[in-house]
């Protein structure tokens, strides 16, 4: 992509970045959808069992490693740099530094696997502790032979995150927005087939070893199509892919201080779900990493669809510079700050309903794993406000790597990843139960998002100007005021939902468009040019320029899709 496809796109700015932000949510709910699918599945086929304990804990294991290793520092230096060379028509520079950064993703993480592997016994005995109401030494061998075969997945987590990357500084978002999909897709086979093939409920020495290979060879199976999807689009780009471990002659100063935030970031955060595996595996109770997982799920799906596109489109056009840059900051930040104080109010007002639906889903909920699943809407409550925190650090962050501030994006970020950790760990008494542990995660999450999110406002401020934030703290305060009458009338007049599927779904859907309906309203009257905005955005999904085609995918202009 040549310096006029660069310009012509930032130039379009706003609509641009509607219509493939549009794009990219659609395919991301898809994505979601399919992703929520897979754990309504697992809740299923494998559920709040010894089983699915020991699975969701060995599960997250390459997962922390891959982000303190490479991840965040990946995360933080593809986009800026890449998308810095081909913005100033160097494409030359941008294939090289594409180069560097896959052959030291390579060179770190192919020894770490192989560490993981190695290391894979003593791990999970950590991790999983006296593994409370399971056999603890049935445990640990299934969780070291799990994490034995989850252990490829620290590389393909690199490969994968460096060419999105790549493919997001190119403007081409479609490819890596679909992966998801297809990885779920894999993994959803997986879990239908354990479940038709053996009893989740049943005691872990009473599985085979061919139900573990399954589960967990599967998962892997399922990393792998994550990364199967931006492989062949990555490689058509016009960029000379070759093994070097050199950064072209200036990035390699740059490349390191986002290297250092993106890793700083990602430490803190990755500790704090070390100590939700160790806390939440050493309650009294069975299962509360799998109800921690399925609350995630819930607390991820709207910022995913509603927050995560509209930040990772903006992030080349902030790379673009100060000058294009301030509107777009200004404009996603409005977005996304209004639709997660939407997302946590709706997802207060649902709690209960979907706690009611997981108890009528998982295979563990009439055994041990009850307890934990009786957890779940008041952890659900007490995570939502921490969503508004959470949208303000997807954006804030991108805009201060941007800008040349990575180390203050990444000490306010640290710092509220740090507060989410250290709130469980200090409050926790020795003998929690499963509903204390879990709530006392959801209160530390929702204190350490806030924390980030106000710190990293403060830092905007001092970066990118004195209006960073004010149009996104009205529009989040209509939302705020519209929404509220509603979810305590919801909270005052119904009681706890019982009863089957339909008269549950029902009530989701009556309670969740009241919610969805006032919030609109008081976005309306506090920030009327964001919902201008939003219809226009409406316009130009329906009616986009066509553009060149390529992943950007029809509809979406050169140089404007997603990762």
């Amino acid at each position: 992509m040549g310096p006029a496809a660069v310009t012509s796109s930032v130039r379009r700015g706003g609509g641009g970045l509607l219509a493939a932000a549009g794009l990219v949510a659609g395919v991301t709910l898809l994505a979601r959808a399919v992703g929520l699918v897979r754990w309504v599945v697992f809740s299923h086929a494998v559920g709040a069992t010894c089983v699915g304990q020991v699975y969701g804990t060995a599960n997250l294991v390459p997962n922390v490693l891959f982000e303190v290793a490479a991840g965040g520092a990946l995360a933080a230096v593809a986009v800026p740099l890449v998308a810095g060379h081909l913005h100033r028509g160097r494409d030359d520079l941008a294939g090289r530094t594409a180069s560097a950064l896959l052959t030291w993703t390579v060179t770190v993480l192919l020894p770490l696997a192989v560490v993981v592997a190695l290391a894979a016994g003593p791990l999970t005995g950590w991790l999983l502790g006296g593994v409370e109401g399971c056999s603890p030494a049935e445990a640990r061998a299934a969780g070291e032979l799990m994490l034995l075969l989850f252990a490829p997945q620290v590389l393909l987590y690199g490969v994968g995150i460096v060419l999105t990357g790549v493919l997001h500084a190119h403007g081409r978002f479609l490819a890596a927005a679909t992966a998801p999909v297809v990885s779920s897709l894999v993994v959803i086979t997986v879990y239908l087939a354990f479940g038709a093939l053996h009893d989740p409920t049943a005691p872990l020495e009473a599985l085979p070893p061919s139900a573990l290979w399954l589960l967990a060879g599967g998962t892997t199976l399922g990393v792998v199509a994550l990364v199967l999807p931006v492989l062949g689009p990555a490689t058509r780009l016009d960029l000379r892919w070759r093994p070097t471990w050199r950064f072209p002659e200036g990035t390699g100063t740059r490349a390191g201080l986002l290297v250092l935030a993106g890793v700083a970031v990602v430490l803190a955060q990755q500790t704090t779900t070390v100590v939700v595996l160790l806390l939440s595996n050493a309650a009294t109770g069975v299962a509360a990493i799998n109800v921690w997982t399925y609350a995630q799920t819930a607390y991820l799906l709207p910022y995913a669809v509603l927050v995560v596109p509209l930040a990772t489109v903006s992030f080349p056009r902030l790379s673009a510079g100060r000058g294009r840059g301030q509107a777009v900051l200004h404009q996603t930040l409005a977005g996304v700050v209004a639709a997660a104080v939407l997302a946590a109010a709706v997802l207060v007002a649902l709690r209960r309903e979907l706690g009611r639906a997981f108890v009528l889903l998982d295979a563990g909920a009439d055994g041990p794993g009850a307890q934990s699943l009786a957890a779940l809407p008041p952890t659900l409550g007490l995570l939502a406000p921490g969503l508004p925190g959470f949208a303000v650090l997807a954006v804030a962050t991108r805009a201060l790597y941007a800008h040349g501030s990575p180390l203050r994006a990444a000490a306010a970020a640290g710092a509220g990843w740090a507060v989410a950790g250290l709130v469980p760990l200090v409050l926790a008494p020795a003998d929690a139960t499963v509903g204390t542990t879990l709530r006392l995660l959801a209160v530390g999450s929702s204190v350490g998002m806030t924390v980030a999110g106000l710190l990293l406002l403060r830092e905007l401020r001092l970066a990118w100007g004195a209006g960073a934030g004010r149009r996104a703290a009205r529009s989040g305060l209509g939302v705020l005021v519209g929404a509220v009458p509603v979810v305590l009338l919801a909270e005052t007049v119904l009681g706890e939902p019982a009863g089957g599927w339909v008269p549950t779904l029902g009530r989701a859907l009556l309670v969740g468009l009241a919610v969805l309906v006032s919030a609109v309203v008081g976005l309306g009257v506090a920030d009327p040019g964001t919902v201008a905005h939003l219809r226009r955005r409406g316009r130009t999904r329906r009616s986009p320029d066509p553009g060149p085609g390529g992943d950007a995918g029809a509809g979406v202009p050169a140089g404007e899709g997603e990762r």
